[in-house]
């Protein structure tokens, strides 16, 4: 039984939404960050507040929460942010090129996330996790929704179908997306959704683990019954749309092209491909690879990995156990300076582009499989580093959750 509860959003008012709305923070370059701080009605002031200070400010300091509680508390003055006066659910939509996903914006429960009904896939990270605990609870407010997925249900679709034929509250295109929300507050309809969530046995965490983390650290030290929630846009399975994450490595670990091709035909079928660009793996266990500008197509040994095992079976896994480490020497994703991932829908041009250096290598993964992910949360393990990547981002600073 999963609780999913409306809220009191604080939201842009009116007109003034396009101008406030923001990427995530964690997606933001510190140019990015630099850039948009010259615009006074972002919201980038209030999550990524160092880009206000000196450039070599700490992004870590006091001085940087203290700046974004004052810049949400001068939003809130001036206007541009509004308190709605009744709890609400809100419908989030996003529409980039042919692919639409819609979502359920309410607050997930922080004693759901202990006991792992909420369930998670990724480690995070200590250093990001103390980040946004201070920042929440600095700011007294949670600025930025957690990612989370659920089993298509009709019940639910219902739902999103009769409440989006309505008028919406904003709709407006950003950073080549289409965002339109709409806002839930009818007694009714609110009881019917949260009915709904509460015959769900389960809910997953697609993106936005330290966003989670942190929420459930803030809520031991704020002790406020709103604390004890964390808003969360949950969307159903089958709207998502996940992107291949690629990894690039800057070298050969002292290897020659001959030797370590040689390596690699132990556990891959390797095919040269009639090409000299990036083309897309078309399907899992397929696997692209680039290296001094000629282009191959591996399959793994059946023998490598077992079919049967959550993890074990992730094109992610395969690729780390089978060429990274064993042949590259890269041991640990998360902290070895030789490798890099990218995600998103420009990833197979920056690949490309990377790759131009000598003796470079770059690998070109099929998205991980929604139903792997929900696999991996219901056995209570842990997904490898970047294994996957969500497109098209959720926007910071639609709605805020005060704490």
């Amino acid at each position: 039984m999963a609780i999913f509860e409306p809220f009191h959003a604080l939201r842009p008012a009116g007109e003034d939404v396009k101008d406030i709305a923001s990427l995530p923070y964690d997606v933001l370059s510190d140019e990015d960050v630099r850039r948009l701080c010259k615009e006074p009605r972002s919201f980038v002031h209030v999550i990524r507040s160092e880009g206000d200070l000196a450039e070599d400010c700490d992004p870590y300091s006091q001085e940087v929460y203290d700046l974004a509680a004052a810049s949400l508390a001068r939003m809130k003055e001036e206007g541009l942010l509004q308190k709605d006066g009744d709890p609400a659910f809100y419908i989030y939509r996003e529409e980039a090129g042919d692919h639409t996903q819609t979502g359920i914006v309410g607050c997930a429960s922080v004693s759901d996330y202990r006991r792992g009904i909420v369930r998670k896939h990724e480690l995070t990270v200590k250093k990001k996790e103390d980040d946004r605990t201070n920042h929440i609870v600095t700011v007294r407010a949670q600025t930025g929704p957690v990612f989370l997925t659920f089993p298509d249900r009709e019940d639910i679709a219902e739902i999103i179908k009769d409440e989006t034929a309505k008028e919406p509250l904003y709709r407006f295109e950003k950073f080549g997306v289409i965002h339109t929300l709409w806002k839930v507050s009818d007694p009714l309809a609110v009881k019917n959704i949260m009915e709904a969530f509460a015959s769900l046995k389960l809910l997953y965490i697609a993106d936005g683990h330290h966003r989670a983390a942190s929420s459930a650290r803030a809520s031991e030290l704020l002790k406020t019954t709103e604390a004890n929630r964390f808003m969360a846009v949950a969307f159903p399975a089958g709207d998502l749309s996940l992107l291949g994450y690629h990894r690039y490595v800057k070298d050969l670990n002292g290897k020659s092209e001959g030797e370590f091709l040689a390596e690699v035909k132990k556990n891959f079928d390797v095919e040269m491909l009639d090409n000299f660009h990036a083309v897309a793996p078309e399907r899992p266990h397929e696997i692209i690879m680039t290296i001094n500008s000629t282009w191959y197509r591996l399959v793994p040994h059946k023998d490598i990995y077992d079919p049967d095992d959550s993890i074990s079976r992730l094109d992610v896994s395969i690729l780390q156990n089978s060429l990274l480490e064993p042949i590259l020497g890269i041991k640990d994703p998360r902290t070895d300076s030789r490798i890099r991932f990218i995600g998103g829908a420009r990833a197979y041009a920056e690949v490309e582009q990377l790759c131009a250096r000598a003796d470079s290598v770059g690998f070109l993964l099929y998205p991980t499989d929604i139903r792997d992910l929900m696999a991996v949360a219901d056995d209570e393990r842990i997904m490898p580093p970047k294994s996957t990547w969500f497109e098209p981002k959720l926007l910071s600073g639609l709605l805020v959750h005060e704490l």
